[in-house]
């Protein structure tokens, strides 16, 4: 079956990476959910796209130079609707305990981090969550996916990959971890050349697409043999995998 992945939460109707837009995902019936992580200043992960706070929250500055505390009392809803005023940033924990009762899998990508340790303390989340098996560690940082696969041999990751020059490089590498490899593509690297996804399947690693709001284009990748699409448009792309029985 294919699986459709809610971009940053249901980012199209709720503002990204809060836990409206986690929980319009979940409503509008998403296969999975992807969002964004950051650090603190504390080293605590939270739920966060853009290194610096000013397109998304009522504050200013780095990501990381900000408490949890701090970032928890900045409002992240504001800027998407006044509907959404007062929802803050969530902490990774908080996003996994709301995700603990639904059955969804849990792409996370990692976006910035303080220190080596910041990585692994994500990794200890997860496990104290016992949401192994469900959450999927991602990156466009190829060092990133390669210090948390390493530090849990039953976890899931992805190489991010938005350049076809790191192609070999992420094909290699998923290739090199068996089943729980995969290569996350940007759609047009694989609408250019869908024999991306015969090579990476090739070395025993799965495949995804970013990001895919549009049909046809769906149409096209699934030919390609894609069936991992992460999208904005939760509910267009429902309509479009309901309209084809094959998906």
């Amino acid at each position: 079956m294919t699986e459709l992945i809610a971009h940053r939460g249901y980012s199209a109707v709720a503002p990204e990476n809060t836990l409206a837009a986690v929980r319009a995902a979940i409503d509008a019936g998403a296969d999975a959910v992807e969002f964004d992580l950051h650090t603190a200043s504390c080293g605590t992960p939270v739920l966060f796209h853009d290194a610096l706070l000013g397109r998304t929250t009522n504050g200013f500055g780095p990501v990381q130079r900000r408490t949890m505390g701090q970032l928890a009392a900045l409002d992240a809803g504001r800027w998407f609707s006044a509907d959404f005023e007062g929802e803050r940033i969530p902490a990774f924990a908080d996003a996994l305990t709301l995700l603990g009762s639904v059955d969804l899998a849990i792409y996370a990508e990692v976006k910035g981090y303080r220190e080596l340790e910041d990585l692994d303390r994500m990794v200890s989340i997860v496990e104290s969550a016992g949401m192994v098996e469900r959450v999927r560690f991602i990156s466009l940082d190829f060092g990133i996916v390669d210090r948390i696969a390493g530090r849990n041999a039953d976890l899931a990751v992805a190489y991010v990959v938005g350049d076809a020059a790191d192609a070999d490089a992420a094909i290699g590498k998923a290739g090199d971890l068996g089943e729980r490899g995969m290569v996350d593509w940007d759609r047009r690297l694989v609408l250019a050349d869908p024999g991306l996804v015969e090579r990476t399947r090739g070395v025993g690693a799965d495949v995804a697409v970013w990001t895919v709001d549009d049909p046809g284009e769906a149409d096209a990748l699934f030919d390609a043999g894609v069936r991992r699409f992460t999208t904005n448009e939760v509910t267009t792309l429902r309509e479009w995998r309901e309209g084809r029985p094959e998906a």
